[in-house]
C-alpha cells in the first residue's frame, strides 16, 4: 500500500486502540419498549419487531475515514447487553462493573439510571439466565458453585458458536431470501396443524430481513450527509461511494470487492445487535470474497493495493466491538474475546487446493493491522496447499501477533464427518470459536456449553468426592483412597468422578435446551436454508445438521501428570503410601516437602514418554467414550478441549496435586504440557500430543507453544517452523497456535502497561492486549515453557 493507505489503516487502529470499552445500552432499551408495546403477539413476531427497530432507531455513525462502515451499536467499543437473554448479569454489577478485576466496562451514570428505570423493571424474572439459575440440577450446581464445572456460559451468551451463512447473504442479497419466505407462506395451508405457527415464524423473518435493509439504508442517508458537507474532495467520493454501496447491499447480491465487504459486515453486525453473543465466525472468507476480488481486477475497476485497503478497513472494524459478559464468565474468557474466527487454505468442496489469492491477502492484513480481532485461522493442507503459502503463513507467526492459528485440514475434516456431516460437505468445514469446528449454514450446535475441571477430577479421587476448598462432598463417593490395592483401583476412581461430572453437565445441558428453545433468532436463521424451508428457528433445530453442546476438558496435563505420578510413586516403586500421598496433598505439601520432589521428578507429558502417552491416549479415548454416549434433543453429546482461560479460575478451586502441582495455582492450558516441564523441546511435545485422539473431540484441541523470537528471525528459522508445522500434520495433532515473544517484554508490560497498550499475546483460542488481562492470566502466561530451540533439548522455564 502507499503511504497515504497506511496512514489511513494507522489513524482507524489508533483509534480502536485508545477507546474504553464501555456499555452499551441502546440496543437493549430499544428492545425492551418495543416488546411492551407488541406484549401479546407470537414470540418470534415480537423478537422479530425488537430487531427491526433496533434497525431503525440505533445511531448510526460513520467514523472518520472508514471505507467499511457499521457498528452494532452506538459506542465504538462497546459491551451490547442483550437484555431478554442476561439483563440481570448487569444488575449484579451496577457498583462493580467499572473496575472489575477481568474486562471492564466503563458504565455512565445516566445509562445506569436508565437501567434501573426501564430495562429492569421489564425483564426481571423473564430473562434466559434467572430461568437457569432456578432450574439448574442439584448436583450440576453443587459442581459450580466449587469450580468444578463451568456451565453458564449459554445462558449467558445465547446462540452464538456458529457460522452463519455469508455466501448466500453476498450472492443473492436479502431481497431473495425474502421472495423465498413469501413463496413459504403462500405455499401455506392455515387449516393445517401448526401451520400458523409457521406462518408466524416466517412473518417474523420477513420482518427481520425488512429491519437489516432499512439499516442499510440508514447508512447510504448518512453518508450522503456527510459528503455533501465534506470539503475534502477525495473523501466526499469515498462517502459517495459509501451511499451507493449501502443502498445496494446487502439487499440485493454484491458486485464488487467493496460491496461484499460491505454486505458481509452489515449482516455480520445484524446477529450480534439481534443477540449479543461470543463467537459469530466469519468462516471461509477466502473462498466467498475471490469472486468478487479476482472479477474487479480482471475489469479494472480495483487495484491489489486497494483491495488490500479495504480488507485491513474491515480488520479494524472486527476489533472494535467488545462482548459482554458477567465478572464470572470474564474469569474463563478474559481479554473481550469476541471469537470472530475467519480462516484461509485448505481444500475446496472437490478436495481441490484452495489458496487463492485473498488467502494471501488475509494473512498481509493480518499482518499489517496486528489487531487482536479478527481471529485468523489457517486451514492447512500437505497434499494440497502450496509451500509459499506455509511460508507466509510462518513469516506471519514469527511477527508475534498470535496469528495465524494453524489447523491440520485432514483432522478437521474427520471432526466434522465425527459430528455426522458427509465427506463432501466436510470438505467446506471451517475452524470456528477457539478452535471448534464448523460448516458455513448449515450446522447448528453449542460448542464449549460446559467445562469440566480435570484436575478437581483428581482431587475427588483423592478426597472421596470432597472439594478441599469448601470442604462439601459435592462429587461421587469412590472410597479412601488407602484402600485402593493397585493402580487399576485409582484409575477407577478416577474415571467414576469423571462420569459423575459428566452426567450432572449433560443434565445440565437438557436443561438449558429447553430454556433457549424460547430465544429465537429470526435475523441470524435468515441465511439456513433449511430454517427458511421448514420455518423453524436455528434455536428449534432448524438447521441442515444438529448436533449436541460440547463438553469442554480442562487441565489435560493434570490429569495425566498426577495419574502417572500416583502409578510411579504409589504402585510400582511404592516410594510414597497412599495415605501419605493424600495427607502431603491435603497439607498442600507443607512438612512433606521430599514427596512434592519427588512428585516433580516423574515422568511428564510433553516429553514424548511412552509411558505417559500411553495414559493420555487411554483416559482421553475413555472420556470421550463417556461424552459421546449421552445425546441431547439435537444429536450426539461432543467433546472439546479449549481451555479458552479458564485453566486459571479452575485453578483457583483445586488443591495440590500428585505432579507436584501447589494449590490454587493454574492448570495446564488446552493439550499443552504444564509450564515448565515439558524439558525435550517442541518436537516431543508434537509427539505427546500425538497420543491424543484428536478427530474424536470434534469440538477441537488446541496447543500452545510459545517460542523464544530468536527462533524465528533468521530465514532458516522460519525453515525450521515449517518442518514443524509439516510434522505437526504428519502426526495427526489437529491445532498448534504461538506466541512468540519474550519473558522481559511481558513482565515490562506488567510493569508500565501504558507504555504497551497495543501489545498482543496469545491467551488461549483467541488473542488479547496483554494489558487488559488480568494479572493472574498474565503471570500464567509467563510462565508457559518458552522454547528456545528447535532441537530435541531446547527447552526453557
Amino acid at each position: 500500500m502507499n503511504e497515504k493507505q497506511r496512514e489511513r489503516i494507522q489513524f482507524m487502529k489508533e483509534r480502536v486502540v485508545n477507546t474504553t470499552p464501555e456499555m452499551d445500552l441502546e440496543n437493549a432499551r430499544i428492545l425492551t419498549e418495543s416488546f411492551r408495546e407488541t406484549a401479546g403477539e407470537p414470540l418470534a413476531v415480537q423478537k422479530a419487531k425488537s430487531f427491526r427497530r433496533q434497525c431503525m432507531e440505533k445511531t448510526v455513525q460513520i467514523w472518520e475515514k472508514e471505507l467499511i462502515v457499521g457498528c452494532a451499536g452506538s459506542k465504538m467499543r462497546g459491551g451490547i447487553l442483550s437484555a431478554d437473554t442476561c439483563w440481570s448479569i448487569l444488575d449484579k454489577e451496577l457498583e462493580t462493573i467499572n473496575e472489575r478485576q477481568y474486562d471492564p466496562f466503563y458504565l455512565r451514570p445516566e445509562d445506569k439510571q436508565m437501567f434501573l428505570d426501564v430495562i429492569k423493571p421489564f425483564w426481571e424474572g423473564r430473562s434466559t439466565y434467572e430461568a437457569w439459575l432456578k432450574q439448574i440440577p442439584e448436583d450440576c450446581r453443587n459442581l459450580r458453585d466449587t469450580g468444578q464445572v463451568y456451565i453458564d456460559k449459554k445462558a449467558v451468551r445465547g446462540w452464538g458458536e456458529t457460522t452463519v451463512g455469508y455466501t448466500q447473504i453476498i450472492n443473492e442479497g436479502i431481497e431473495s431470501i425474502m421472495d423465498t419466505v413469501k413463496a413459504e407462506r403462500e405455499a401455506l395451508d392455515l387449516t393445517e396443524p401448526g401451520a400458523i405457527d409457521k406462518d408466524n415464524y416466517l412473518q417474523a423473518l420477513l420482518i427481520s430481513a425488512e429491519g437489516i435493509c432499512m439499516m442499510a439504508k440508514r447508512y447510504a442517508d448518512e453518508a450522503d450527509r456527510l459528503a455533501a458537507e465534506e470539503e475534502d474532495a477525495e473523501r466526499r467520493s469515498e462517502l459517495l461511494t459509501i451511499a451507493r454501496t449501502c443502498r445496494r447491499v446487502p439487499r440485493y447480491p454484491a458486485r464488487s470487492f467493496q460491496e461484499a465487504l460491505q454486505s458481509f459486515y452489515f449482516y455480520h453486525i445484524s446477529i450480534f445487535m439481534e443477540q449479543n453473543a461470543a463467537a459469530y465466525n466469519p468462516g471461509r472468507m477466502d473462498q466467498y470474497l475471490y469472486p468478487y476480488y479476482k472479477s474487479d481486477l480482471e475489469e479494472g475497476t480495483i487495484t491489489e493495493e486497494e483491495g488490500l485497503e479495504l480488507l485491513e478497513c474491515l480488520w479494524v472494524k472486527f476489533a472494535e466491538p467488545c462482548v459482554f459478559q458477567d465478572a464470572t464468565t470474564a474469569r474463563y474468557s478474559a481479554g473481550y474475546p469476541m471469537f470472530q474466527t475467519l480462516c484461509c487454505g485448505g481444500i475446496d468442496s472437490e478436495g481441490n487446493d484452495a489458496v487463492n489469492d485473498v488467502s494471501y491477502m488475509m494473512l498481509q492484513a493480518t499482518e499489517d493491522v496486528q489487531l487482536y480481532q479478527p481471529n485468523l485461522t489457517v486451514r492447512y493442507s500437505m497434499a494440497k496447499n502450496p509451500n509459499r503459502f506455509l511460508k507466509k503463513i510462518a513469516q506471519v507467526i514469527s511477527l508475534g501477533t498470535g496469528f495465524p492459528a494453524f489447523h491440520n485440514d485432514d483432522v478437521g475434516i474427520r471432526m466434522l464427518m465425527n459430528k455426522g456431516i458427509p465427506l463432501k460437505e466436510a470438505f467446506d468445514w471451517n475452524p470456528a470459536g477457539c478452535v471448534e469446528t464448523n460448516l458455513e449454514g448449515r450446522l447448528r450446535h453449542y460448542s464449549a456449553f460446559a467445562d469440566i475441571n480435570l484436575g478437581g477430577m483428581i482431587e475427588f479421587a483423592m478426597t472421596n468426592g470432597v472439594n478441599r476448598k469448601s470442604g462439601r462432598k459435592v462429587s461421587a463417593e469412590t472410597g479412601d483412597p488407602a484402600s485402593f490395592t493397585e493402580y487399576g483401583d485409582f484409575e477407577h476412581a478416577v474415571k467414576e468422578q469423571l462420569k459423575f461430572s459428566i452426567q450432572a453437565c449433560v443434565k445440565g445441558s437438557h436443561v438449558i435446551d429447553d430454556i433457549c428453545m424460547d430465544r429465537v433468532v429470526p435475523a441470524l436463521s435468515l441465511s439456513f436454508r433449511e430454517c427458511v424451508e421448514q420455518a423453524k428457528d436455528y434455536a428449534w433445530g432448524g438447521a441442515k445438521y444438529n448436533a449436541g453442546n460440547g463438553i469442554i476438558l480442562i487441565g489435560v496435563a493434570d490429569l495425566i501428570n498426577s495419574m502417572e505420578a500416583v502409578k510411579e510413586l504409589v504402585y510400582e516403586k511404592k516410594l510414597v503410601s497412599m495415605e501419605d500421598m493424600v495427607n502431603a496433598l491435603n497439607a498442600d505439601f507443607e512438612g512433606y516437602e521430599e514427596i512434592r520432589e519427588l512428585c516433580q521428578k516423574c515422568r511428564k507429558y510433553g516429553n514424548d514418554d511412552e509411558e505417559v502417552n500411553e495414559i493420555a491416549s487411554h483416559m482421553l479415548t475413555f472420556i470421550a467414550d463417556e461424552i459421546e454416549q449421552y445425546h441431547s434433543k439435537f444429536g450426539q453429546m461432543t467433546p472439546g478441549i479449549l481451555p479458552v482461560s479458564g485453566n486459571t479460575p479452575f485453578g483457583q478451586d483445586v488443591g495440590a496435586l500428585p505432579s507436584g502441582r501447589k494449590a490454587w495455582t493454574p492448570l495446564a492450558d488446552g493439550i499443552s504440557p504444564n509450564g515448565g516441564t515439558d524439558v525435550s523441546g517442541p518436537a516431543a511435545v508434537l509427539k505427546s500430543a500425538a497420543s491424543i485422539p484428536h478427530a474424536r473431540y470434534v469440538q477441537g484441541t488446541l496447543l500452545n507453544m510459545k517460542l523464544e523470537p530468536d527462533m524465528v528471525k533468521t530465514e532458516n528459522g522460519i525453515q525450521q517452523l515449517m518442518a514443524l508445522l509439516k510434522s505437526l500434520c504428519t502426526l495427526g495433532v489437529y491445532h498448534v497456535q504461538f506466541n512468540v515473544i519474550d519473558r522481559e517484554t511481558l513482565l515490562a508490560a506488567q510493569k508500565k502497561p501504558e507504555d504497551y497498550r497495543g501489545l498482543l499475546v496469545r491467551v488461549a483460542g483467541y488473542t488479547a492486549y496483554f494489558t487488559e488481562l488480568g494479572k493472574d492470566v498474565q503471570d500464567e502466561i509467563i510462565s508457559r515453557t518458552a522454547q528456545s530451540s528447535f532441537c530435541g533439548c531446547g527447552s526453557a522455564a
